[in-house]
């Protein structure tokens, strides 16, 4: 039985197709797709204030049907006579990349999928199998983020869409790609991505020129003032790993950190803790405005309180219930988190972000309001807005320092913020 797909006039593909195409062997799903053998392989992104991976993208790994000669994906890709192929072939990646995942129980960590412009411009056509698919594999769309390439797609609406369609099914949604080619950060702000994937171009063009570094730089916080997470991409080497950390990007992925690989590796912080941190990003200018007064008063009440012994409790017990405020928590000298957050009641539920809510072991000495309260000890320190990294709000972060029995330390308090 030949279990490659030939067709080519049908529009849509079902999941029964998808599966007709797949082959079980010992526990692992390979697709079949012409007279090419499609396995799976999955490389770690890490977040660089968490230290630890968060997520897998599943990648296409291809070779021919007796498994002798690997095959590009690009080759594989480019093998579709037309766009009823291309979508077969997105799908059935999809479904081997989830079967060979296998999530655990318990595993809090996302799986990205590509979904190729051809599923995208058949616009609705994507929506039954896509949920068949996850029923199928008993995932919840919490657990996938759905990689959408924007340069490719012309039609503006139909980005808005497809973005729209994959959060309301619950999933994350990631703009892969972006500052490549026809890229454009106004369809970024519009369409609302939760994560932008920024290409490898960018990183590898600022390893070598200080100007594109400075605009990485700036192409990271106008991401973040969009209200989206940062993502870099295609990190090699140490050089860029640095340029990646001073850039405030919220997340990486690369050769550098970990290569991708037919199992998962789920622990480990990819070299991340060892990277130096004495060149700091240059500092952003203050954001002052009259709503916040009623918060910079209490916040230095909760200062006071601390320097005199109060426990973190007692002492922020009346900043937290200020109606804004979302966490406050305690850095020492290095950026090091010292204990858990002190939520406010009212966001005591599950984040969106539900990887990176846990705040166990992170660092933040590369944000904003770390590294200006220690450069500015005892003056209270006001960060631009940026979309949280653990509770998914766009907030503001005050910050300053303080003595804790004779140690410095950082008082910590973000706001939600909506400009």
């Amino acid at each position: 039985m030949n279990l490659a797909y030939c067709e080519t006039s049908r529009t849509s593909t079902t999941l029964e197709e998808v599966q007709r195409a797949t082959t079980v062997k010992m526990g692992r799903a390979y697709g079949h797709f012409k007279e090419m053998l499609l396995d799976s392989a999955f490389q770690p992104i890490y977040s660089l204030s968490h230290r630890r991976i968060v997520g897998h993208e599943g990648l296409m790994r291809a070779s021919t049907a007796q498994g002798s000669i690997n095959i590009s994906p690009l080759q594989v890709l480019n093998s579709a006579d037309n766009d009823s192929q291309s979508v077969f072939l997105d799908r059935l990646c999809r479904a081997i990349h989830l079967h060979n995942y296998q999530p655990r129980q318990g595993n809090n960590q996302w799986l990205f999928l590509n979904v190729s412009a051809q599923v995208i411009n058949r616009r609705r056509d994507h929506e039954p199998f896509f949920a068949e698919l996850l029923a199928n594999y008993d995932v919840t769309p919490n657990q996938i983020v759905v990689e959408i390439v924007e340069g490719v797609i012309p039609d503006f609406h139909l980005l808005a869409e497809a973005v729209e369609f994959y959060r309301n099914a619950g999933c994350v949604v990631a703009i892969d790609d972006f500052g490549a080619e026809a890229s454009d950060i106004e369809r970024i702000w519009r369409a609302s991505p939760d994560i932008v994937k920024l290409d490898r171009k960018l990183i590898a063009a600022a390893e070598f020129n200080h100007k594109a570094r400075r605009i990485l730089c700036a192409t990271v916080a106008l991401i973040h003032e969009a209200g989206s997470l940062a993502l870099l991409e295609g990190i090699e080497n140490t050089e860029q790993a640095m340029i990646a950390l001073d850039s405030n990007a919220d997340m990486v992925q690369g050769f550098h950190f970990s290569r991708p690989a037919a199992t998962p590796l789920m622990q480990g912080d990819g070299g991340i803790g060892l990277l130096a941190t004495s060149h700091l990003p240059p500092m952003f200018e203050d954001k002052k405005n009259q709503l916040l007064q009623p918060y910079l008063l209490e916040f230095k009440c909760a200062l006071l309180r601390l320097t005199s012994g109060l426990a973190m409790e007692s002492a922020s017990a009346t900043l937290i219930s200020l109606p804004k405020i979302d966490r406050c928590y305690v850095l020492n000298a290095s950026g090091e988190q010292i204990g858990h957050s002190l939520m406010a009641k009212k966001n005591e539920y599950a984040s969106r972000f539900a990887p990176l809510a846990d705040t166990t072991g992170t660092n933040w000495a590369q944000k904003p309001y770390h590294y200006r309260a220690i450069l500015q000890p005892n003056e209270v320190q006001i960060s631009r807005p940026y979309l949280s990294i653990t509770s998914a709000r766009q907030c503001i972060t005050l910050s300053s320092t303080f003595q804790m029995y004779g140690e410095l330390q950082v008082l910590c308090c973000d706001i939600e913020w909506q400009e």
